[in-house]
């Protein structure tokens, strides 16, 4: 038996806090720590040769004459939502105006080769289970002019984890999503601390969109966080691939590349969990996938070989 594992990252911005919005964040998302932060992720992704699905808020992945061009559709989504959009709009236009652009993070991912995936973490960020079909609607219809990387996404991570309206997923042309943990945040804080994780099953029935396992948060060294030792949140995911290369189960890590340019040594992390993968791959106990590939996999698999081929 092989490890599955997946690495998919929630790439927004500020987009993601913009109803948040702090002197904190300003800091920390700043244009040149971002630019930092995914830098350095990629290069450690090199490193090990591991491939991650980049899944980005839309309007992020777009430059600034782009998300200029879309103003007057966002000032109408911000009637419905207010407290999310009209910050946003706010600081993107008349405040620090950074944070909000990072056309270039789709560009250096890209820049990588075909191995990584761009998937689709919404378009605005707003959570989809906080509003109702005609949000979904107007977001679909914004998806429609972004550029061609995220129209072409195949794959989607939910807004704060919020899974909703499922059946519109389609509509997207999108063919799988990440799966949640009902979990509050003092219960996830407290599952850092066990190192009997046991690794993801592939989610019965298949679905359509597939699910994707849900997978574990990165820990990010913030705040209460940095309560968990690194060496002992290395220790869990080495231990979930251990298990897993010998049952076949599925490891899925995530985090978003700007818990990087908050706490630096969140890569640390990081980087002691793909050594394990690295190790495990080299021996044949571990096969690297992003999210798309994992769906083709599946769903090859529940057609049958003659499909499948």
């Amino acid at each position: 038996m092989t490890a599955r594992f997946i690495l998919s990252l929630d790439c927004e911005g500020k987009w993601g806090v913009a109803d948040v919005l702090t002197r904190d964040y300003h800091r920390q998302l700043s244009d040149e720590r971002l630019r930092e932060a995914y830098h350095a992720l990629l290069a450690l992704l090199r490193n090990y040769d591991v491939a991650a699905t980049f899944a980005f808020v839309g309007l992020f992945g777009e430059d600034r004459a782009n998300v200029r061009r879309l103003e007057p559709e966002l000032r109408q989504l911000a009637e419905q939502v207010p407290h999310y959009l009209s910050p946003a709009l706010e600081d993107m236009t008349a405040g620090s105006r950074e944070g909000w652009h990072g056309d270039w993070a789709v560009a250096d991912v890209l820049e990588q080769g075909p191995a990584h995936e761009v998937a689709l973490h919404g378009v605005t960020h707003v959570p989809w289970g906080t509003v109702d079909r005609s949000f979904i609607d107007a977001e679909r219809r914004l998806h429609a002019q972004l550029g061609p990387e995220l129209r072409a996404a195949k794959t989607f991570v939910y807004p704060r984890n919020d899974i909703a309206h499922q059946a519109q997923l389609r509509d997207f042309g999108i063919g799988g999503y990440r799966l949640a943990r009902l979990r509050s945040r003092a219960a996830s804080l407290a599952t850092e601390f066990s190192v009997f994780t046991p690794p993801d099953t592939d989610p019965q029935p298949l679905g359509d969109p597939v699910g994707i396992p849900a997978g574990h948060f990165v820990n990010w060294r913030h705040g209460p966080r940095r309560l968990v030792p690194r060496w002992l949140s290395i220790l869990r995911g080495r231990r979930m691939l251990d298990r897993a290369s010998a049952t076949g189960g599925v490891v899925h890590y995530w985090l978003h590349p700007e818990n990087i340019a908050s706490a630096p040594d969140t890569l640390d992390v990081l980087r002691g969990i793909l050594a394990h993968v690295a190790r495990l791959r080299e021996a044949g106990r571990c096969e690297v996938l992003t999210q798309l590939d994992y769906c083709r996999k599946l769903a090859g698999a529940a057609a049958g070989p003659r499909a499948a081929a």
